[in-house]
Protein backbone atom coordinates (compact mmCIF):
# COMPACT_ATOMS: atom_id res chain seq x y z
CA UNK A 1 0.00 0.00 0.00
CA UNK A 2 1.41 3.34 -1.04
CA UNK A 3 1.06 6.04 1.58
CA UNK A 4 2.16 8.94 -0.78
CA UNK A 5 0.14 9.38 -4.17
CA UNK A 6 2.74 10.83 -6.61
CA UNK A 7 1.20 12.60 -8.69
CA UNK A 8 3.11 13.43 -12.56
CA UNK A 9 1.28 15.69 -15.47
CA UNK A 10 0.07 12.79 -16.72
CA UNK A 11 -2.00 11.64 -13.94
CA UNK A 12 -2.99 14.36 -12.87
CA UNK A 13 -5.04 15.65 -16.20
CA UNK A 14 -6.69 12.12 -15.06
CA UNK A 15 -7.61 12.89 -11.76
CA UNK A 16 -10.81 15.06 -10.41
CA UNK A 17 -10.52 17.93 -7.74
CA UNK A 18 -13.60 16.83 -5.40
CA UNK A 19 -12.97 19.99 -3.22
CA UNK A 20 -13.02 22.14 -6.59
CA UNK A 21 -16.44 20.55 -7.52
CA UNK A 22 -17.93 20.54 -3.88
CA UNK A 23 -16.93 24.65 -4.41
CA UNK A 24 -18.33 25.16 -7.62
CA UNK A 25 -21.69 23.30 -6.32
CA UNK A 26 -21.99 25.95 -3.70
CA UNK A 27 -21.22 28.90 -6.23
CA UNK A 28 -23.50 27.73 -7.96
CA UNK A 29 -26.27 27.11 -5.06
CA UNK A 30 -25.56 30.90 -3.95
CA UNK A 31 -26.30 31.95 -7.43
CA UNK A 32 -29.22 30.20 -7.55
CA UNK A 33 -30.75 31.75 -4.50
CA UNK A 34 -29.73 35.00 -5.39
CA UNK A 35 -31.61 34.79 -8.12
CA UNK A 36 -34.54 33.39 -6.76
CA UNK A 37 -34.43 36.07 -4.13
CA UNK A 38 -34.21 38.81 -6.91
CA UNK A 39 -37.64 37.21 -8.19
CA UNK A 40 -39.25 37.24 -4.57
CA UNK A 41 -38.74 40.75 -4.04
CA UNK A 42 -39.69 41.85 -7.77
CA UNK A 43 -42.66 39.85 -6.99
CA UNK A 44 -43.70 41.87 -3.62
CA UNK A 45 -43.25 45.07 -5.28
CA UNK A 46 -45.61 44.40 -7.85
CA UNK A 47 -48.16 43.12 -5.57
CA UNK A 48 -47.12 45.91 -3.24
CA UNK A 49 -46.37 43.52 -0.11
CA UNK A 50 -44.86 45.81 2.65
CA UNK A 51 -44.10 43.13 5.40
CA UNK A 52 -43.48 38.96 5.33
CA UNK A 53 -44.95 37.01 7.73
CA UNK A 54 -43.18 35.22 10.26
CA UNK A 55 -43.75 32.43 12.62
CA UNK A 56 -45.35 34.35 15.11
CA UNK A 57 -48.20 36.02 12.94
CA UNK A 58 -51.85 34.84 12.49
CA UNK A 59 -51.40 34.15 8.48
CA UNK A 60 -48.38 32.05 9.34
CA UNK A 61 -49.79 30.31 11.81
CA UNK A 62 -53.32 29.72 9.31
CA UNK A 63 -50.68 28.48 6.59
CA UNK A 64 -48.83 26.20 8.93
CA UNK A 65 -52.21 24.41 9.97
CA UNK A 66 -53.38 24.37 6.42
CA UNK A 67 -49.71 22.78 5.13
CA UNK A 68 -50.66 20.29 7.86
CA UNK A 69 -53.95 19.41 6.76
CA UNK A 70 -52.61 18.82 3.00
CA UNK A 71 -51.38 15.34 3.78
CA UNK A 72 -55.12 14.11 5.62
CA UNK A 73 -56.61 15.92 2.80
CA UNK A 74 -54.44 14.06 -0.14
CA UNK A 75 -55.06 10.63 1.13
CA UNK A 76 -58.62 11.42 1.34
CA UNK A 77 -58.71 11.75 -1.70
CA UNK A 78 -56.50 8.52 -2.69
CA UNK A 79 -59.31 6.82 -0.61
CA UNK A 80 -61.82 7.99 -2.15
CA UNK A 81 -60.73 7.39 -5.98
CA UNK A 82 -60.08 3.85 -4.87
CA UNK A 83 -63.73 3.46 -3.53
CA UNK A 84 -64.71 5.01 -6.92
CA UNK A 85 -62.80 2.41 -8.78
CA UNK A 86 -64.46 -0.60 -6.57
CA UNK A 87 -67.72 0.81 -7.59
CA UNK A 88 -66.90 1.01 -10.75
CA UNK A 89 -65.69 -2.51 -10.84
CA UNK A 90 -68.79 -3.65 -8.99
CA UNK A 91 -71.26 -1.80 -11.46
CA UNK A 92 -68.95 -3.92 -14.11
CA UNK A 93 -70.14 -7.18 -12.38
CA UNK A 94 -73.82 -6.01 -11.76
CA UNK A 95 -72.70 -6.90 -8.22
CA UNK A 96 -73.10 -2.97 -6.95
CA UNK A 97 -76.07 -3.43 -5.10
CA UNK A 98 -74.87 -6.53 -2.94
CA UNK A 99 -72.47 -4.07 -0.86
CA UNK A 100 -69.47 -5.09 1.40
CA UNK A 101 -71.49 -6.48 4.11
CA UNK A 102 -72.86 -10.03 2.25
CA UNK A 103 -69.42 -12.25 2.15
CA UNK A 104 -69.41 -10.81 6.50
CA UNK A 105 -73.41 -12.00 6.54
CA UNK A 106 -72.55 -15.42 5.00
CA UNK A 107 -70.14 -15.61 7.63
CA UNK A 108 -71.74 -14.46 10.53
CA UNK A 109 -74.67 -16.77 9.98
CA UNK A 110 -72.25 -19.98 9.21
CA UNK A 111 -70.96 -19.19 12.97
CA UNK A 112 -74.44 -18.79 14.45
CA UNK A 113 -75.34 -21.78 12.63
CA UNK A 114 -72.88 -23.98 14.20
CA UNK A 115 -73.33 -22.87 17.86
Amino acid sequence: MNAWTVLTPESIANTRDYTQSLETERRHAQEVEAKDLLVVQNLEVRMGILNRWGPTDDEWKQAATMVGKRRYQRCLDSLEGLVVARMFELTKMNMSQTGAWLPSFIYLSNIKSRV
